[in-house]
């Protein structure tokens, strides 16, 4: 029995589809469903029902799918246990947030180059948590904690998010009119918004699932909007602000509001239908994730030393 026939079968099974199956392994579809036939034939098992174009496990499959995960589990362990842990060299794969990707570490890539110029930093900009242990990602970076207690999780540090308009917007702009910018992906950032806008009666001028749309929606004088210093600091026509007594904030109350916020506890959304006091800043951490076997691969270290480096020197981020 080929080993590889069992990853096509777990593959199978969670993508039900031949095609599907194939675009996850970047094999055309025949060559799943020739996997499949020969594991079957091998086994002596018939594992799935065929029903059109979907693959529905039989009674014995399923029984054997929970086996053969945790087989494959101990396949990308021992791959990972072949590979020189030593060598300053080859690919690190990093699963990260895309605004921080793009606003923290593209910038510092020409640095890691110049430390280790043989080690290919491969970055997936993504919100979800990639599965460190099939080795979808070497390092992951996430503002939520996993759960997994097999994991080595390290916290890089907070980013402060607060409400940003752009200048001419607050000049122009009658300040019983202004319009908030919500940003939905983050459902701490989105219960914040919520909230200020159940007590406030602020309305909507624009909603977007992208940091980087918010954003630029701001600078386009359309609203005002959340967003995390480091990105905001990166455009000088934005200006913090107090969207509850409607006034642009001073650099010395910007200052005073981080230290009033920046320790607290994040707003939660079952804590948010209550009325309550809205900060006007909060930190939110951020994590540095890793499987226990890649932790002992030098270019894996050198590459989270530098992430940890990246995240010491950035403005904003405490």
């Amino acid at each position: 029995m080929y080993w590889d026939d069992l990853a096509y079968f777990v593959c199978l099974v969670e993508k039900q589809t031949l095609t599907a199956c194939a675009e996850e392994m970047n094999v055309q579809h025949s060559t799943v469903a020739r996997r499949i036939e020969h594991l079957e034939q091998t086994l002596g098992v018939n594992l799935f029902d065929r029903l059109g174009k979907r693959y529905a496990l039989t009674i014995e499959g399923e029984r054997l799918y929970h086996q053969a995960v945790e087989v494959k589990k101990e396949m990308v362990t021992f791959q990972r246990m072949a590979i020189d842990q030593n060598a300053l060299q080859g690919e690190v794969v990093v699963s990260t947030p895309p605004v921080w990707a793009n606003e923290v570490l593209i910038p510092a890539l020409t640095d890691c180059r110049r430390q280790f110029p043989d080690i290919v930093v491969s970055l997936r900009g993504d919100v979800g948590m990639s599965n460190l242990h099939q080795r979808e990602a070497d390092i992951a970076i996430r503002t939520h904690r996993p759960t997994q207690e097999d994991l080595v999780i390290r916290t890089l540090g907070s980013s402060t998010y607060r409400f940003y308009a752009h200048k001419d917007y607050l000049n122009n702009t009658m300040h019983q009119q202004w319009q908030l910018i919500e940003f939905q992906a983050n459902a701490r950032v989105l219960a914040w918004s919520q909230t200020l806008i159940k007590q406030y009666a602020y309305t909507i001028a624009f909603s977007t699932n992208d940091l980087y749309m918010a954003c630029h929606a701001s600078r386009q004088k359309i609203g005002f909007a959340l967003l995390p210093e480091f990105l905001a600091h990166q455009y000088p026509e934005l200006t913090a602000i107090d969207p509850i007594n409607r006034v642009p904030l001073t650099d010395l109350e910007t200052h005073s509001s981080v230290d009033n916020y920046a320790t607290a506890e994040p707003l939660q959304p079952e804590q948010l239908d209550t009325p309550s006091p809205i900060p006007l800043a909060q930190s939110y951490p951020l994590y540095l994730v890793m499987h226990p076997d890649v932790r002992r691969s030098a270019r894996v270290r050198a590459v989270a030393d530098w992430l940890i480096d990246c995240s010491n020197r950035l403005e904003g981020f405490a």
